[in-house]
């Protein structure tokens, strides 16, 4: 219960830090709404999508974590600039974007599940949130066909199956209006080589991508850092899968490089985020060992 409390009074921390924020930056050209209205609104949905993206890297079990999650969506996450306009545009681009954490929190968490109530609205939100979101639309869909092949035999017994079902359908209709999707030869080489390229040299300007790179390459360097690598993969399938997906749209990019590259940085906030908790974890594992090992020679020198 007392836990419970602190985490309250952790989320309303964060909100009123981040309405106190608003209200003292300076406008330029005014506000076109009421500030009253706006700046309470922004402050609500970045702490909502603090909350969300805290439940999916499941650091909302400590004060700390989500005061840590909450700086990592700030810095890393895409259009973060946008959340201080104070404006129709930020409450728009908020609201858009904790969309796609809602949306992988309630698949992740009905996925196990059983039950025949709210399949029409899952279908609806499923189109709604893949036609909606360009950046993250095929890297999540087929993330999600790509889980459901594995779980192919009781799928249709699983609750998330009209969610599926329902981001294919949107993720289609992105496609079919997109202006930029070309059905791109496979032996068209030169073209993809410097689409890949353009496309990577835009995201390595990104410091999302840039510590993520570096992240990965630091675990992959040791036996033990690969073993927790791996079982971080396994434990986040959905976003590790939808990581290496949106990765690899960047040579074809059907929605448009600028998406693709928002969409490779949306999940690399996830991933940084994934492996930086690992890493507290493991420094306070050693400390806690170095500690113990401390106290029992010191015992054992007084005896």
């Amino acid at each position: 219960m007392k836990n419970k409390i602190t985490l309250i009074l952790c989320y309303g921390g964060i909100f009123a830090a981040m309405l106190l924020t608003l209200s003292l930056l300076h406008k330029p050209g005014g506000y076109i709404w009421q500030p009253e209205l706006i700046n309470p609104l922004c402050a609500l949905l970045v702490t909502l999508l603090v909350f969300l993206v805290a439940h999916i890297a499941r650091s909302n079990h400590r004060a700390t974590s989500i005061l840590g999650t909450a700086i990592f969506t700030l810095l890393f996450c895409p259009g973060s600039s946008k959340f201080f306009l104070r404006d129709e545009e930020a409450v728009l681009e908020l609201f858009s974007i904790c969309i796609v954490p809602f949306f992988i929190s309630q698949y992740t968490r009905i996925s196990t599940k059983d039950f025949k109530r709210g399949y029409f609205l899952m279908l609806l939100m499923g189109i709604f949130c893949s036609y909606t979101h360009d950046g993250i639309t095929i890297p999540l869909c087929l993330s999600f066909l790509l889980l459901s092949y594995t779980q192919r035999q009781q799928f249709f017994r699983l609750a998330c199956w009209p969610m599926v079902i329902g981001f294919a359908l949107g993720t289609t209709l992105a496609l079919l209006h997109s202006s930029h999707f070309q059905m791109t030869s496979i032996s068209d080489l030169k073209n993809i080589s410097l689409q890949t390229a353009s496309g990577l040299s835009q995201l390595w300007d990104t410091k999302v991508f840039f510590f993520a790179t570096w992240l990965t390459a630091y675990y992959t360097l040791s036996k033990s850092r690969r073993r927790r690598l791996l079982h971080i993969i396994r434990q986040q399938k959905l976003i590790s899968y939808c990581l290496l997906f949106s990765v690899c749209t960047i040579p074809f990019a059907p929605l448009g490089m600028d998406y693709a590259i928002e969409g490779v940085c949306f999940f690399c906030m996830f991933w940084v985020l994934f492996l930086f908790q690992d890493l507290v974890r493991h420094l306070q594992y050693r400390r806690q060992r170095f500690l113990s090992s401390r106290l029992i020679q010191r015992d054992s020198f007084i005896f």
